[in-house]
C-alpha cells in the first residue's frame, strides 16, 4: 500500500541481490536505509520471495562473542584483565611451570632424575571435546545460534581442561617444594 500520490518504485535486480545477500545478516532498519525503502516494503518483498520458494528471512542474529586480544579466538567471557579464561589459565600454567623449573634446579641431581622419570608419566587427562551440532536443515538464524553455542562449549571445555592442568601443576610444585624442605 502506497501513500496517496506516491510513485511505487520497482525492485531492481541489484536491490533484490542486496536483499538476498544481507537479509538475516543486517537488521531490518539497516536494510531499509541502504535500499531507501520503508520497512513495510522490505518485509513485503521478503514475503513475496519466500512465497516463491526462496529461503530468506529478516530475523537477524547478533552474536554475543567478542575477540580475545591475546589469542584472537571468539570468546563469550572476558576477565578483568581483558583476556579470555583459557588465555588466563595458560598464563597461570606457564607461571607454575616456571616456578617448577626453578624448584627443580634446586633439587639434588639424583632426586631430579627420579622426579623426571615419575612425573613424566602423570599427565592430566583431558575431557573429550564437545561434538559439533548438526547444522543441516537449520535456518541461517538457527545455524548462527548453534555455531555460537558450539564456540561457547569449546571455550568452557578448554577452560575446564586447563584448570585441571593448572591444579595438577600446582600439586607437582607443592611436592617439589616439600622435598626441598
Amino acid at each position: 500500500m502506497t501513500r496517496k500520490g506516491a510513485k511505487q518504485r520497482e525492485w531492481t535486480v541489484a536491490d533484490l541481490r542486496y536483499l538476498r545477500e544481507n537479509a538475516g545478516r543486517l537488521p531490518r532498519r539497516e536494510l531499509s536505509r541502504v535500499l531507501k525503502r520503508g520497512a513495510r516494503a522490505v518485509e513485503s518483498q521478503v514475503y513475496l520471495m519466500r512465497k516463491s520458494g526462496e529461503d530468506i528471512t529478516l530475523r537477524c542474529f547478533r552474536s554475543r562473542l567478542s575477540t580475545c586480544p591475546a589469542c584472537g579466538a571468539l570468546r563469550s567471557r572476558m576477565g578483568s584483565e581483558g583476556i579470555c579464561e583459557p588465555c588466563r589459565r595458560r598464563r597461570q600454567l606457564a607461571k607454575v611451570h616456571h616456578r617448577i623449573s626453578d624448584l627443580l634446579a634446586q633439587l639434588p641431581p639424583g632426586d631430579r632424575a627420579v622426579y623426571g622419570e615419575t612425573e613424566a608419566e602423570t599427565e592430566s587427562a583431558w575431557d573429550p571435546m564437545p561434538s559439533p551440532p548438526p547444522l543441516s536443515g537449520l535456518t541461517a538464524y538457527e545455524r548462527a545460534r548453534a555455531e555460537e553455542a558450539r564456540e561457547i562449549a569449546i571455550e568452557d571445555w578448554l577452560a575446564r581442561n586447563l584448570r585441571r592442568q593448572v591444579k595438577a601443576a600446582q600439586k607437582r610444585k607443592e611436592r617439589i617444594a616439600k622435598k626441598l624442605k
